[in-house]
């Protein structure tokens, strides 16, 4: 089954709200919207940036199996 098959075949599980809300996600990836970031934004992004610079990070699939393990 290929990524669309598997899309289409899920959309038929979802309720209509859950099927509203995938209409607006696919609305919002085909046109995003331009947004300016708040200050408080710009100052969470500078600090993310001196942590991913001082080697401050956890890799997704690290935490990602961090969080399975702790789950059993």
């Amino acid at each position: 089954m290929n990524l669309r098959e598997e899309i289409i075949k899920n959309l038929d599980t979802l309720s209509e709200d859950d099927l509203e809300g995938v209409l607006e996600y696919i609305r919002f990836i085909q046109e995003p919207e331009e947004v300016e970031p708040t200050t408080e934004e710009v100052a969470a992004i500078a600090r993310g940036k001196q942590e991913i610079a001082r080697g401050e990070v956890v890799r997704w699939r690290d935490l990602q199996k961090e969080l399975d393990e702790n789950a059993l």
